[in-house]
């Protein structure tokens, strides 16, 4: 080999070594996002999905407790009615920096009922107003205790306030200051980010983040064995041994704030009985449910986690006992060819299994169930939103940081998709939207959740653990306690 040749080949290994191999996590995941605007939507797949992309003014820490991002300090006056953020410095995906008039705008956006679902989390704020650049002032009118959790949601994004003015897309062309930058989301197929080299927080170890949509668990557990996907979002309950004996990939089990229902549309005939909706419950061996369909888990007796401190001590579970759920049908009138409709969302197998095992433990105590199993888009549009077209359909309900993210609107026939009609609720969550004492706040809350469990509009199963899994050569991935949203900004791949 002549000289010329021998200093090309070690210049080219030297630029090689100096550049590296590029480090691109490949994750497996359910669901699809509806879209990409964190405040156009409710769906928790889209908000793991824009984690990456946007930021939070704070966010919620492994430890479960809210820390600063966008936001690096604020405080709250006496009063409790005005709060003042101090702003990092950061910028935009698009080169803009994120200032005072960028967090007004996305406020003012998430206000919008006619843009964002969460609206009636923000309703209490009067008035904002940028300090400086540096420095916003939220002023409300009232006391809100929750408001600290709700900008650490998904759905309080920091978006640029040019690009809203300009009515850009952000559902399908994203713009955030997160540590990672859209690149492609091919419907049905993937979502592609890359690193964002100027993170205010650190540009993220790995190059790229690539979301596969994988409805099938067999073949996320088998592109996780054989290295095509780094990481799984869920373990079905019929592989977590296989996983859990391999050496080559770690099994991550954690508790989840997931509360797992069948939800019940109150609206329509006999279902809108609370002695038929009880009925409905004590059908159901709930237990069974639990460990057959999720792998296990803790049963609860109101929509609240078990576990969880302000869900009350005495709220039990109801139990199975299809001899009283028969009485209670024979007592509301329920005629002996009632049939119910179950909608299913189809990229959730757990669920699709639990609805099966319910339609079997109904068909005991004289109820009829006809499966359909919808997609997901499907589900999100025509179940939960929209017409909101079903009988019964199962599904999870992830952790929120306080109690008015899980239990606002409830009571309010036209602000779930359950239809429940307790107008006592909705003035018990009122006022405990407001009160700044923590105790008060519990014992408010606390009835809601008996009520929650006395008129039930939904049949009750429980929480089960979180289960993710990743390639042993993976590290730094984790999901944010209660939100379950995917956070890559520490992931290296060795």
């Amino acid at each position: 080999m002549n000289h010329v040749v021998r200093s090309a080949l070690a210049a080219l290994l030297a630029t090689s070594l100096s550049i590296g191999v590029a480090q691109d996590l490949v994750m497996a995941t359910s669901a699809q996002p509806d879209m990409l605007d964190p405040h156009g939507t409710s769906a928790t797949s889209a908000f793991q999905s824009t984690k990456s992309i946007y930021d939070t003014l704070v966010e919620v820490g492994r430890d479960g407790t809210i820390q600063p991002l966008l936001a690096t300090s604020w405080s709250i006056s006496d009063d409790g009615t005005v709060w003042t953020f101090d702003l990092a410095e950061a910028t935009f995906h698009d080169g803009t920096p994120f200032d005072a008039d960028d967090a007004i705008a996305s406020l003012n956006r998430l206000r919008d009922a006619d843009v964002s679902p969460k609206a009636e989390e923000f309703t209490a704020i009067r008035e904002i107003e940028a300090v400086d650049a540096r420095t916003l002032r939220v002023m409300l009118d009232q006391p809100t205790p929750a408001l600290l959790a709700s900008l650490a949601s998904g759905w309080g994004a920091m978006l640029p306030s040019e690009k809203i003015a300009a009515n850009h897309d952000f559902a399908n062309e994203p713009i955030g200051t997160g540590a990672f930058m859209f690149d492609e989301w091919v419907r049905d197929g993937y979502l592609r980010l890359t690193a964002n080299p100027d993170y205010f927080k650190g540009a993220p170890s790995i190059d790229s983040v690539t979301l596969r949509f994988v409805t099938d668990s067999a073949v996320q557990v088998q592109g996780l064995l054989s290295g095509d996907f780094h990481v799984i979002g869920g373990v079905a309950t019929a592989d977590l041994a296989t996983i859990a004996n391999r050496d080559d990939v770690t099994l991550v089990q954690e508790p989840s704030g997931t509360v797992l229902v069948t939800s019940i549309n109150n609206r329509r005939p006999y279902l809108d009985d609370a002695r038929v909706r009880q009925a409905l419950n004590l059908a159901v061996d709930a237990q069974t449910v639990l460990d057959v369909a999720y792998g296990g888990g803790t049963m609860t007796g109101s929509f609240m986690e078990p576990g969880n401190p302000w869900l009350p001590s005495d709220v039990e579970p109801y139990g199975y006992d299809p001899e009283r759920a028969r009485a209670l049908l024979d007592e509301a009138g329920v005629p002996d060819d009632w049939t119910l409709d179950m909608a299913l969302p189809q990229p959730y197998e757990v669920h699709v299994q639990a609805g099966q095992i319910v339609q079997d433990m109904l068909a005991d105590v004289g109820v009829n169930v006809e499966i359909r199993v919808v997609e997901w888009g499907v589900w999100l549009g025509e179940v939960y939103r929209g017409d909101r077209d079903f009988d019964l359909t199962v599904i999870g309900h992830t952790g929120k940081l306080d109690p008015t993210g899980r239990l606002g609107g409830y009571g309010d026939p036209d602000a779930t998709y359950v239809g429940w009609d307790d107008p006592t609720s909705v003035s018990l969550l009122s006022e405990a939207a407001a009160e700044p004492d923590q105790t008060a706040r519990a014992a408010l809350y606390g009835e809601v959740l008996h009520r929650l469990h006395d008129t039930t509009p939904f049949i009750y199963f429980g929480a089960s653990n979180r289960s993710h899994a990743h390639r042993a050569n993976v590290e730094g991935f984790w999901m944010t306690p209660l939100l379950d949203s995917y956070d890559f900004r520490s992931v290296t791949v060795q």
